[in-house]
């Protein structure tokens, strides 16, 4: 339930920003203000998610979970009651990502120090189907509250509901995994004398260093320092800076902004069709999360992950061939098939394993500012895609943007086959290299 809420939170809050845009009180904004307001949950995002590394590493878990629910609440409340001005709502918008942008930090990292090893996949994937989830529900409010008075400030309300149930869940949440870090600390005890029982014949030296050692191996967090000085860090922060860029810069955020016109181009156009070729769309992104719940756990991380990307990158390059060679229906149907066959390859690994991955893959006493770290890269990634996507489609062409796309996923499998090493079997006290 922990990661349920606050990822209906994150996809409810980042998507119902389309909606908005479409009504007539925020129409007539030129495209700097409405990248404005549709970026400014992101930039909020980017800077919690600096934030929650930072304060859980000092902290722990219970009082930043408290913070996020405080930001998110008043964020989406104050977003539906501030003026219908462009920097009142963004400001809300701002805060509002603050707190979307911790939970994205605190939910996995809680998931991680509860679950069960052979289930922390599965677990894992839950926090991506409640964001999916969240973007889809904010796409059938905003259909239904189209002619609706004051339809755009009960859009924004609508996003504090989900808060109210992580408030419920805080003080289970953080018994539970008070329980798990008592048992796993006892483990290291025990390991620990295991190996010190050893050495009983050598020096009281010798006995010393290997104690230091263990100690070092399952210590406590470390900050950028530290994790620049060793070379487990600086490869896992590499690798994690990949999988931003292969999360962020294949396409996604691209293919569900130009959907719209991809609908149009194959002849839906008229009436409310749009808007529901859009929610089916939207549903197909939350069905097919679904598929790395049952496959994460069973085939690895590694392995699910260049699946994945290997689907997307297809579905990019044959996109910018079909926008050299065809044109009309023919091109607005086959891209809706690729727009579809690109999600289920995102959905099925790339997106739900970034979240888990830019976990497991950093040496345990790193996990928390690293983790954090490459959650801001990758909503560095996504604020200026937000922003650039129109100017560089005017600029260079629809086809060269898919060729950039494809060309990013081309690059980041190559790192990902050479390099990714398979974290299904990671705990958080266990170094993976």
């Amino acid at each position: 339930m922990l990661s349920t809420y606050p990822g209906l939170v994150f996809g409810y809050n980042t998507g119902v920003i389309a909606g908005v845009l479409n009504l007539n009180e925020w129409k007539s904004m030129n495209e700097i203000d409405r990248g404005t307001l549709t970026c400014s949950i992101l930039l909020g995002a980017m800077i919690g998610s600096l934030m929650g590394g930072f304060v859980t590493e000092r902290l722990g878990r219970k009082p930043p979970l408290f913070v996020v629910g405080l930001l998110t609440t008043a964020g989406a409340i104050a977003s539906a009651l501030v003026p219908a001005e462009l920097w009142y709502v963004s400001a809300c918008r701002f805060v509002l990502g603050l707190g979307v942008g911790a939970s994205a930090i605190i939910c996995p990292l809680y998931v991680g120090e509860m679950a069960d090893p052979t289930r922390k996949g599965r677990l894992g994937t839950i926090f991506q189907i409640a964001i999916t989830i969240g973007i889809f529900v904010s796409d059938c409010v905003g259909f239904g509250f189209i002619d609706v008075k004051y339809n755009y400030r009960w859009m924004f309300a609508f996003g504090a509901l989900p808060e109210s149930h992580v408030w419920q869940d805080k003080k289970a949440a953080q018994k539970n995994t008070l329980l798990l870090l008592n048992v796993r600390e006892q483990e290291q005890e025990q390991q620990s004398n295991i190996e010190l029982s050893k050495l009983n014949d050598n020096n009281n030296n010798n006995k010393q260093l290997i104690y230091n050692k263990l100690q070092k191996d399952t210590g406590g967090s470390a900050g950028i320092r530290a994790l620049l000085s060793k070379s487990a860090g600086r490869f896992a922060l590499f690798m994690g800076a990949i999988l931003a860029v292969n999360n962020q810069l294949t396409g996604i955020n691209a293919f569900m902004y130009f959907s719209p016109s991809i609908f149009e181009q194959a002849g839906i156009k008229n009436g409310d069709g749009p808007m529901i070729a859009t929610i089916c769309l939207v549903g197909w992104n939350a069905i097919t999360t679904l598929i790395s719940t049952f496959l994460i756990d069973k085939i690895g991380r590694r392995k699910l992950m260049i699946y994945s990307s290997i689907i997307m990158t297809l579905a990019c390059l044959i996109l910018a061939i079909l926008f050299l060679t065809v044109d009309g229906t023919v091109l607005g149907v086959t891209s809706i098939i690729l727009l579809f066959i690109f999600i289920a390859g995102f959905e099925a690994g790339a997106g739900p394993l970034f979240w888990i991955m830019a976990i497991e893959i950093f040496p345990p006493e790193c996990k928390d500012i690293g983790s954090s770290l490459l959650n801001a890269l990758q909503w560095i990634f996504n604020i200026a895609l937000s922003f650039s996507f129109l100017t560089l489609v005017t600029l260079i062409g629809q086809s060269a943007i898919f060729w950039i796309f494809g060309g990013c996923g081309v690059v980041c499998l190559i790192f990902m086959v050479m390099y990714l090493p398979e974290t299904k079997q990671v705990q958080d006290y266990q170094p993976i290299i």
